[in-house]
């Protein structure tokens, strides 16, 4: 937004809505934003300020001389506009305080800040806002509570406020876009955890992002696929080259796969898709909206952390038939099953019959296969 050209006071106006946008992105600038809106309606200098020097501090040179100390002999049309700008301010703070609550919320950097200035903005409001008058009379109190360091309002404070509200309503709307946008992104984050898969998330240039427990657990038990920095290295230089490939050509539109050979256990197998918005696909996508790529690791030799709730959910199973059916998927015979579970031999076999018929499964091998696919992918 350009200043050229502007009066003072309009020019500070111009800064100020671009401040306002600014403190969405960075919260830690709210307190001196709303300090500095403070300055320009003409708010007094120490109304929501808790540390040694006020972000705005100058009070009004026309009311001091004119020796302003909280009594005030005011005209009928001065009683009406003194009522307007009561209106005007109570709804300033009220946003005021939306903005430091929903900013809170989002950023947790320098927190302690906006926390102090809500606190004191909550505190001093009440303590100016007469509690006990719901008319007129009580929120000239406001003003005067406002008025004792020697300020005085005008129309131009007002204009200001009327002007300053549409982007403090809008800044709000889009703090709390921010919160939502955080909230569901922890939401994936939390579900995508539960996947036995990898999950890594690059960006334009093919650096991870963000990446799940699965992908971390991959990498950490992996001598054939790490994280270094940002970057996704493989055992040697064919090997990263080879992933640094897969994943420029999933950045620019084009799915690939990837196995990667290990001594001793079976291939580690990478697959690379593109992020791009919904409704997006092929050549109709504009370069800045196909910047993104997805990994997806799969490890076959991991091992499935079944439970005895997971199996009882998903087959209706008994506790002890739940054991039972752990017991065969992990390739334990019924001896070893019944010494582990602390019974006989036939009680295990007993069971084993009643899991084939709640599985649909005939024997052992199948059901061992039904149980892995089932939990393949969530833990």
């Amino acid at each position: 937004m350009s200043d050229v050209g502007l009066p003072e006071g309009e020019k500070d106006l111009a800064s100020l809505i671009e401040r306002i946008y600014a403190s969405v992105e960075r919260p830690d600038l709210w307190p001196e934003t709303i300090g500095e809106i403070g300055r320009l309606v003409g708010g007094r200098n120490d109304f929501w300020f808790t540390g040694p020097t006020p972000f705005y501090s100058q009070p009004n040179p026309t009311a001091s001389e004119a020796g302003c100390h909280g009594t005030f002999l005011l005209s009928r049309a001065d009683l009406k506009a003194l009522d307007q700008h009561a209106v005007e301010f109570d709804n300033l703070i009220v946003r005021f305080l939306k903005l430091v609550f929903l900013s809170v919320l989002w950023s947790q950097k320098d927190v302690s800040a906006r926390e102090a200035l809500g606190a004191r903005m909550v505190t001093r409001y009440l303590q100016a806002r007469d509690p006990s008058r719901s008319d007129a009379r009580g929120a000239r109190h406001l003003i005067t509570a406002m008025w004792e360091d020697g300020r005085m309002f005008d129309l131009r404070h007002l204009h200001y406020m009327q002007l300053l509200a549409p982007h403090l309503d809008r800044a709000a709307r889009l703090q709390m876009r921010l919160n939502l946008i955080a909230l569901r992104s922890e939401l994936v984050s939390g579900a995508l955890d539960h996947l036995m898969l990898g999950v890594i998330v690059v960006d334009q240039a093919g650096s991870e992002i963000w990446h799940n427990r699965g992908a971390e657990e991959i990498a950490s038990d992996s001598e054939v696929l790490t994280f270094t920095g940002p970057r996704l290295v493989g055992r040697d230089a064919s090997n990263t080259q080879a992933v640094r490939e897969l994943i420029c050509r999933a950045i620019a539109g084009e799915p690939g796969l990837l196995p990667i050979e290990r001594e001793h256990s079976k291939p580690l197998l990478l697959v690379a898709t593109p992020l791009r918005p919904a409704g997006i696909y092929g050549s109709s996508a504009r370069p800045d909206e196909m910047g993104y790529g997805v990994v997806f690791v799969s490890d076959p030799d991991r091992t499935h952390n079944f439970t005895v709730e997971s199996l009882q959910r998903a087959f209706d199973l008994t506790y002890r038939e739940a054991q039972t059916a752990i017991a065969i998927a992990r390739g334990q015979g019924l001896k070893i099953a019944a010494r582990t579970m602390g019974v006989a031999p036939t009680t295990v076999r007993s069971q084993l019959q009643q899991v084939f018929a709640k599985t649909g499964t005939n024997h052992q091998a199948e059901l061992a296969a039904l149980v892995h696919r089932t939990f393949a992918h969530v833990r």
